[in-house]
C-alpha cells in the first residue's frame, strides 16, 4: 500500500502539510479534497519529487505518472508529440488518445490528456477542470480505461469527479487555523 507518514512541507516560516498521513489503496482510486490552500498539489509535487518535503515518511511512489491543473505544454511541440514526451509513448499512441477524447491533435495546444501507462501509480490534480461536459464525459471514459487498476490519487473539489472514478477512499484535508 501507497503511504506517507508525518509529512511536513513548508515554505518559509508557513506548514503548508503539518505531520500529514494517508495511506492509499493499491490499484484503487483515492480522492483527495479540501479548500484551496490546504496542501493538495503540494502533496502530488511531493509525492513526484518536484517538491521536497521538510520530514516525514513516503512509501510506495516508485514510478507515478502525473496529469497538472496547470498548462504544462511546450509550446514549440504538436500536442501529441508533447504527450508522447510527457508520457514516454510514441507520437502515434498520443494521436490516438487524442482522437479517443475527441480532440483534433494538430489543434489541441491548452488541453492536454496524458497516456496513463507502465506506471505504477497515477496522480491526478483536477484534471477535468475546465472541461465542458461534453469533454468531460469523454476524458473521463479514456482515463477509466487506462487506469488499469493503477495506483490512482484524484485531487479534485468536484464530487463528481471521485464518484465517476469510483473512489474507494476520499480523504478530506483541512488548513490550519
Amino acid at each position: 500500500m501507497a503511504s506517507v507518514h508525518n509529512l511536513i512541507v513548508k515554505r518559509g516560516e508557513a506548514e503548508i502539510l503539518k505531520n500529514f498521513s494517508a495511506e492509499f489503496p493499491e490499484h484503487q482510486v483515492t480522492a483527495v479534497s479540501g479548500r484551496s490552500g490546504c496542501g493538495k498539489t503540494t502533496l502530488l509535487s511531493v509525492l513526484l519529487n518536484l517538491l521536497p518535503a521538510d520530514s516525514g515518511e513516503i512509501h510506495g511512489f516508485q514510478k507515478p505518472s502525473a496529469v497538472f491543473q496547470e498548462d504544462r505544454l511546450l509550446p514549440y511541440l504538436t500536442a501529441a508529440k508533447n504527450i508522447s514526451v510527457a508520457a514516454g509513448c510514441t507520437e502515434t499512441a498520443a494521436e490516438k488518445a487524442l482522437l479517443q477524447v475527441g480532440f483534433d491533435p494538430e489543434d489541441l495546444k491548452k488541453n492536454a490528456v496524458h497516456e496513463l501507462h507502465d506506471f505504477f501509480a497515477v496522480l491526478l490534480d483536477e484534471p477535468f477542470k475546465g472541461l465542458d461536459d461534453l469533454t468531460r464525459e469523454k476524458v473521463m471514459q479514456f482515463v477509466k480505461e487506462n487506469l488499469k487498476n493503477r495506483t490512482t490519487i484524484l485531487v479534485t473539489h468536484d464530487p463528481r469527479d471521485a464518484k465517476d472514478l469510483k473512489a474507494v477512499k476520499i480523504i478530506e484535508m483541512e488548513t490550519e487555523k
